[in-house]
C-alpha cells in the first residue's frame, strides 16, 4: 500500500498538469467533503481534455476519497481501469459490496447502494458486482439496473441475480425497503413476460421465505395485497402457484423492538403556525437557537432536529421579506454545527437549499461564499463557475 501511494505521488510529479480551469474546478471539488468531492472530481473528468496519466491520477484520488460511497467508487474505479499505466503502476481493489450483518428492526438507516449496481453496470463489471449480493435492498437496486438494459442483455445479466434471490432474506426491515422503495417488484414482473416461472418460481420464493420470517411491529400483511393480486394475475396459464393471503399471513413478530413514531417536536409545529410578521419570526428564531427537548436526546439527534425546524420555518416563509432572515440564521447553525462531518448529507441537503436561494442574487452568494464554510464557499464557486447546462450532471 505504501509504495502503491508513493509510486502514485512519483507518477503525478512527472505528469503534465491540469488546464487551469480544470485545476481550479477540482481544488473547488476537494473542499467539498467527502464522498461528495470524489463525486464532483469522477464527474469533471469526462468532458476534460485529460491524457490516461492525468484521468488515472484524479480517478485514483476520487476512489481514495469515495470512501463507503460505493456507487462513486465503482466510477472512479472504471476510470482508472481504463487508463492507468500497467506497466508502471497498480491497478486498486474493486470496490465490492460488504457482506454486512441484515438490518435490525430497531435500525433506522438502511444500506441503500441505490446507484452502485446500475454504474457497475455501465464499466462492464456487474457480474463482479454481485460478489457480495445478500440484502432484499441489494437484489432490488440489481434488478433495476438489468431492467435498464435492451431486452435483449436481460436474460443473461438477470440469471445471477434470480439464482440469490431467494437467499435475500433474514430483515424484515430490508424486505419491506426493498418492496416499498425499490422497483424489485414492477421490474420482475415486466421480465417476467419473456422469462416466465424461471423468474416467477424464485420471486414466489422469496416473497414467501420473507414473510415466514421475524416480521417487524408495525408491519402489516395487508399491506401487500397490491403485490399478491399483481403477482397472481402474472402466473395466470403457468405452472407457478399462485399466492394466498394466508402466505403473507404475520406469523412471528419481533417482541424486543416497539413501533417508534417519526420524532415530532412542539416547536416544529408553532413554527408552521407562528404568524408572518418580525416580532413573531424573530421570537421564533429565538427559540429554535435555545432548542433542548426535555427527553434530551444525543448530541446529534439535537443538531438534526435543529436543521428540520429551520427548513420547516424557512419553507413556511418562501413568499414572505422575512425568509432571508430565517435562512441567514440557519446558514450560521449550519456552519458553526459539526453536520458537516457528523452527518455529511444532511449538510449538503442544507447546502444545496442555500445555493437555491442564493442563484439569483452575487449579494447572497457573496454571503455564503464569506460565512466561514470553505465547503460551503467552494460549492457556490462550482455553481457559479460551471455552465448551467452543466450543474446538474456535476454536482450532488
Amino acid at each position: 500500500m505504501i509504495a502503491a501511494l508513493a509510486l502514485s505521488l512519483t507518477l503525478a510529479a512527472t505528469v503534465d498538469p491540469l488546464p487551469k480551469d480544470l485545476e481550479y474546478r477540482i481544488s473547488l471539488a476537494r473542499a467539498l467533503p467527502a464522498p461528495y468531492s470524489a463525486a464532483v472530481i469522477v464527474a469533471l473528468i469526462p468532458s476534460a481534455k485529460l491524457s490516461s496519466a492525468q484521468t488515472a491520477i484524479l480517478a485514483e484520488e476520487a476512489y481514495n476519497l469515495a470512501g463507503k460511497d460505493q456507487a462513486v467508487a465503482v466510477k472512479a474505479w472504471g476510470l482508472h481501469r481504463d487508463n492507468y499505466d500497467r506497466k508502471a503502476g497498480f491497478p486498486l481493489a474493486f470496490p465490492g459490496r460488504p457482506r454486512s450483518m441484515p438490518t435490525g428492526c430497531a435500525e433506522s438507516e438502511i444500506d441503500d447502494p441505490k446507484a452502485y449496481y446500475r454504474n457497475a453496470l455501465a464499466i462492464g463489471e456487474f457480474a463482479r458486482s454481485l460478489q457480495g449480493l445478500r440484502s432484499a435492498v441489494d437484489v432490488g437496486r440489481a434488478i433495476e439496473a438489468v431492467a435498464s438494459t435492451p431486452v435483449a442483455q436481460q436474460r443473461q445479466l438477470l440469471e445471477p441475480v434470480i439464482r440469490a434471490l431467494p437467499f435475500a432474506t433474514g430483515s424484515d426491515r430490508e424486505f419491506v425497503y426493498a418492496v416499498r422503495s425499490t422497483r424489485l417488484h414492477t421490474s420482475l414482473l415486466k421480465m417476467a413476460e419473456t422469462g416466465g416461472a424461471n423468474i416467477l418460481f424464485p420471486y414466489r420464493l422469496f416473497l414467501t421465505s420473507n414473510w415466514r420470517g421475524v416480521r417487524c411491529a408495525g408491519n402489516r400483511a395487508d399491506e401487500f395485497r397490491g403485490v399478491i393480486d399483481e403477482f397472481n394475475k402474472a402466473i395466470r396459464g403457468s405452472a407457478v402457484p399462485a399466492i394466498e393471503d394466508e402466505d403473507a399471513k404475520v406469523i412471528s413478530v419481533d417482541t424486543i423492538t416497539k413501533v417508534l413514531p417519526a420524532k415530532s417536536y412542539p416547536l416544529t409545529y408553532k413554527v408552521s403556525q407562528a404568524p408572518i410578521n418580525e416580532t413573531s419570526v424573530v421570537g421564533m428564531l429565538h427559540e429554535i437557537e435555545q432548542f433542548q427537548p426535555e427527553e434530551k436526546p444525543d448530541a446529534l439527534a439535537i443538531l438534526r432536529a435543529k436543521d428540520s425546524i429551520y427548513r420547516k420555518f424557512s419553507e413556511r416563509l418562501k413568499y414572505s421579506i422575512w425568509q432571508d432572515r430565517v435562512i441567514r440564521d440557519w446558514v450560521h447553525f449550519i456552519v458553526y454545527s459539526p453536520l458537516k462531518t457528523e452527518d455529511t448529507p444532511l449538510w449538503f441537503a442544507a447546502a444545496r437549499t442555500f445555493v437555491d436561494w442564493a442563484k439569483d442574487s452575487s449579494g447572497r452568494q457573496a454571503e455564503l461564499m464569506t460565512a466561514g464554510d470553505s465547503g460551503l464557499a467552494a460549492y457556490v464557486r462550482l455553481v457559479t463557475l460551471l455552465p448551467e447546462s452543466e450543474v446538474t450532471r456535476v454536482l450532488p
